[in-house]
């Protein structure tokens, strides 16, 4: 075997770079286009949102009050059958979420047990009030003027 066949033999270190720069390249890639994990509170704040949505389409359809209501350990959203407050959907917070609900611009304690706070009329209207969503990073309001409209505002 002479040095001429062994020089041709393999890659040399500039081609072995190379193929390494675009595995790198196309890795990096892959990984920026990856969607990324939403955090817990955007979840979370996307999921009371609709449900917001849902209860004060649900007062002016069907004709009866819904309402939403929460605890220090969950919220709840409520429909007005057969003359009392029946649970519709029941959710426990995230442990890591801090919680805050306002009327008249005034903080209210947390109730201990589940009661409605907030009622969507059929006539359209509601409770005004907020709720103050807060983790480490944001903090997520929800706010109604009493029309029956809930916004929400994103705050880092």
């Amino acid at each position: 075997m002479s040095s001429r066949e062994h020089r041709t033999a393999g890659f040399s270190l500039v081609e072995m770079l190379a193929v390494m720069v675009i595995i790198s390249l196309m890795t990096t890639v892959v990984v920026l286009a990856m969607p990324r994990e939403k955090p817990v509170i955007e979840l979370q704040g996307q999921t009371i949102a609709r449900q917001f949505d849902l209860a004060s389409q649900a007062s002016v359809i069907s004709g009866t009050p819904q309402a939403f209501g929460l605890y220090d350990e969950a919220y709840v959203f409520y429909a007005f059958e057969n003359g009392e407050w029946t649970i519709v959907s029941e959710t426990p917070w995230p442990d890591d979420l801090s919680v805050q609900f306002f009327r008249d611009e005034i903080e209210l304690d947390l109730p201990k047990e589940p009661m409605p706070l907030v009622v969507f009329e059929p006539m359209g209207l509601s409770t005004p009030f907020s709720l103050w969503l807060e983790d480490a990073d944001r903090t997520v309001i929800f706010s109604s003027q009493g029309d029956g409209k809930v916004t929400v505002e994103h705050q880092l």
